[in-house]
């Protein structure tokens, strides 16, 4: 029939082919194909604990999970020893993505990040994900005790401490040294075990509880509060004052003011949006810094954080409220050479030295000024 009428009905034919293949492979099928998955580069940010629980391949059986859900993903890497609660860290064009990523995992903390490209996202695991990724392992309570400190043996002495017939129950792994230093003392613990923790928080005297869901154990962070000398080297000992900071993004510089006597207390050299106009922000991916005043809403350790393979955050991330914008905070840099300069995609960037003074000084809830 197509013959008969050559040059005029021809494309009807063409269109009712398209039809019926559209037929076989389901009439809701799109023509426009969807907006493809971010890479995922997974890292095991607990070695030494996974070597304690007895379990091999954290970071690929989480990969495996992510690939049957259409993932790409990169090689997995070994990073830390003994993170405790898994990061999923992601531009803000990745959000979706990040969810989906979080639910396939069954933990994680989600953590925007306007310097993290998009396409990409990053999963650093922590001991939150070992029992969801090895769902059939045999589930046995221990305690274990990290020295966050510089004073040795002080995780061993501890453990004594603790003992008051608490083995009985729930024996202790090794102690061993934490990845970082904790500014003050965590008992974190999987919610079932919230008596153990009460009990072992009472015994340790200093710093707070903080429940972790999928946690295995009850994991102590001894902080600085044990090691005075440490803690009066970075003025942890000394009663911190109500601070304002001040960010000028035209002289590249962050003060910090006391509050009470308007003395400076601080100034430090800072890389603001690599726009080269210096504006305020616009839109997302404008690679402009916000202007306005703002707070601190999380203090985050960020010294696992990588950015095209490096550490590139340094060991904090002070997160800021920047509504409508997101993923925007104060952090260190692995490139101290373009500080006073613009560089970043929108965060400020500080030298790491400059970065520890400053967070003895500030809290969450501090006022960010940020002034063109």
């Amino acid at each position: 029939m197509c013959d008969m009428f050559a040059g005029k009905i021809r494309p009807f034919c063409i269109l009712f082919l398209v039809l019926g293949i559209l037929s076989l492979v389901g009439c809701g099928s799109s023509l426009v194909p969807d907006t493809p998955k971010p890479v995922v580069t997974v890292f095991n940010g607990c070695q030494a604990y996974c070597s304690k629980v007895g379990v091999n391949g954290l970071a690929r059986g989480v990969n495996k999970k992510l690939v049957e859900s259409g993932y790409i993903v990169a090689e997995p890497k070994n990073l830390t020893n003994y993170k405790v609660e898994t990061e999923i860290i992601y531009n803000t064009a990745d959000e979706e993505a990040a969810k989906e990523i979080r639910e396939i995992i069954g933990v994680g903390l989600l953590l925007s990040q306007e310097e993290m490209a998009s396409g990409g996202v990053q999963v650093i695991l922590g001991m939150d994900s070992v029992i969801p990724t090895f769902p059939t392992l045999t589930v046995e309570h221990y305690i274990l005790v990290l020295n966050s400190t510089t004073k040795r043996g002080l995780a061993k002495d501890m453990k004594v401490d603790i003992d008051h017939g608490l083995t009985k129950k729930y024996p202790f792994y090794t102690p061993d040294n934490a990845d970082r230093y904790y500014y003050e003392t965590v008992v974190y613990y999987p919610p079932e075990l919230e008596d153990v923790a009460a009990e072992v928080h009472a015994t340790v005297d200093e710093g707070v509880m903080e429940p972790v869901e999928m946690l295995k154990d009850v994991v102590v962070v001894l902080g600085l509060e044990f090691s005075p000398r440490m803690s009066n080297r970075l003025g942890l000992d000394e009663e911190k004052p109500e601070v304002r900071i001040v960010i000028s993004k035209t002289d590249f510089s962050l003060k910090v003011y006391d509050l009470m006597t308007a003395q400076l207390l601080g100034e430090y050299p800072v890389t603001v949006g690599k726009n080269p106009d210096l504006a305020d922000k616009k839109e997302v991916g404008d690679n402009r810094t916000p202007e306005g005043t703002f707070k601190i809403v999380s203090i985050e350790d960020s010294s696992a954080w990588t950015y095209n393979g490096e550490l590139a955050y340094g060991p904090w991330f002070l997160r800021l409220a920047t509504p409508p914008w997101t993923g925007i905070g104060i952090h260190g840099t692995n490139e101290p050479e373009a500080l006073g300069s613009p560089g970043s995609r929108g965060c400020i960037r500080m030298d790491n030295d400059d970065l520890l003074k400053l967070v003895t000084l500030v809290d969450v809830g501090t006022v960010v000024e940020i002034r063109h």
